[in-house]
């Protein structure tokens, strides 16, 4: 009898981050506005951390392959990215995606978040007029897969501020 390995490679992730570049349905949503603790000072998050208390989401403007580049623009975590055409990141089995939205301060309540998240199948209520780009939590029927999930010290929105929300998703 012959012996089988089996193992996942690189083009899984690629495969994963082509899928959510191509998915129409991405979302970044802000949540928790009540302190964390008594100190207010953020918990670790783990694999089972979802939004909690969501205040509002805005439809992702940004859904792209990005890869490692020390003359990139985009910059996270004392770290530089490019971004890549999908050809581009599908040819070097890139398994990174920028997530970005601009969220002005008249879309969502100015109040004070402490989680953010990039949220796929997220499905508006009945009563939602289609097409919104940013919708509060009461109008959302299903909130969808929380994807990746950011825990933070108090971010205090005001009604004047526009802020752009961004993320690198790692598969």
């Amino acid at each position: 009898m012959g012996v089988s390995y089996t193992a996942s490679v690189a083009g899984m992730r690629t495969f994963q981050a082509l899928h959510l570049v191509r998915t129409t349905d991405v979302w970044i949503g802000i949540g928790k506005s009540t302190p964390w603790n008594e100190a207010d000072s953020a918990p670790e998050v783990s694999g089972s951390s979802s939004l909690t208390e969501p205040i509002g989401y805005k439809k992702a403007e940004k859904v792209r392959f990005v890869v490692p580049d020390a003359e990139g623009d985009i910059v996270q975590f004392e770290q530089r990215w490019r971004l890549v055409t999908e050809e581009e990141g599908r040819q070097s089995l890139a398994r990174w995606v920028y997530v970005a939205a601009w969220i002005a301060g008249d879309e969502l309540p100015a109040v004070s978040y402490r989680q953010s998240a990039i949220v796929t199948g997220l499905t508006l209520a009945p009563e939602t007029p289609p097409g919104k780009l940013a919708v509060l939590a009461a109008e959302v029927g299903d909130h969808g897969l929380p994807l990746v999930v950011n825990y933070r010290s108090p971010i205090h929105r005001a009604a004047d501020q526009r802020e752009y929300l961004e993320f690198i998703v790692e598969f």
